[in-house]
């Protein structure tokens, strides 16, 4: 079994991106609401400077708001366009990782940690969602990505309690995917199958489900 990490973060769609898209909105509209208001008080008090300073706040308020508006709408079409095109997977949530640039009441928003298989092979990739309960997502649900260019959406409405080929591989926890060691060939001890095992971890059989360890000298434990 081998893990390969080739899948960047990415947003859930609408997540993050409409977050950002709506942050943005509200910057301009306080920046235009507040200027404006300031533009009456200066008009009817004749103060040349506080109208000057109220173009001043418009203008940061409303470039700072606009440009993470411009951000957050550029990433909703950018997931669009993964679920468009993208290559769909089911995986497993195989762990959380907290996603400090999106703070929701303080607390940072979750980032799925999915595992799937590819060609024979178990790949992780990393989902962005907007949500810091993890009650949402529970780990071994079931899932469905789509990754273009290397990058991740999660398939809203996608976590279930399906079963999936290979799932006890892809929750396997003793497996470490930063480890390169070999893979051996080596039947299973119950059912006689030939699997490959990395060297110092363990896999479950294909065939029986039966849990095959290596230690790190190579040999069955």
């Amino acid at each position: 079994m081998r893990m390969n990490k080739e899948v960047e973060v990415n947003g859930a769609p609408g997540s993050s991106g409409k977050f950002m898209y709506i942050f943005g909105l509200v910057f301009v509209v306080i920046g235009v609401a507040a200027a404006l208001m300031f533009l009456g008080i200066a008009y009817a008090a004749g103060e040349t400077v506080l109208g000057l300073g109220s173009l001043m706040f418009l203008a940061i308020f409303g470039g700072v708001g606009g440009f993470i508006a411009y951000l957050g709408h550029k990433k909703m079409h950018e997931n669009d366009a993964i679920l468009s095109d993208g290559v769909e997977y089911q995986g497993k949530i195989y762990d959380y990782e907290p996603d400090y640039e999106i703070l929701v009441n303080g607390q940072p928003c979750i980032t799925l940690v999915v595992r799937y298989m590819d060609l024979g092979q178990v790949k992780e990739a990393r989902v962005r969602t907007d949500t810091s309960n993890a009650t949402l997502y529970p780990r071994g649900a079931t899932v469905s990505i789509r990754i273009a260019n290397g990058v991740a959406a999660l398939v809203p409405g996608s976590v279930s309690n399906a079963v999936i080929a290979r799932q006890d591989d892809l929750m396997n926890r003793e497996f470490d995917p930063d480890a390169m060691t070999p893979e051996l060939g080596v039947q299973c001890p119950n059912c006689g199958a030939n699997v490959t095992v990395h060297v110092g971890m363990s896999r479950f059989c294909p065939y029986c489900g039966s849990k095959i360890t290596l230690d790190a000298q190579g040999h069955l434990v």
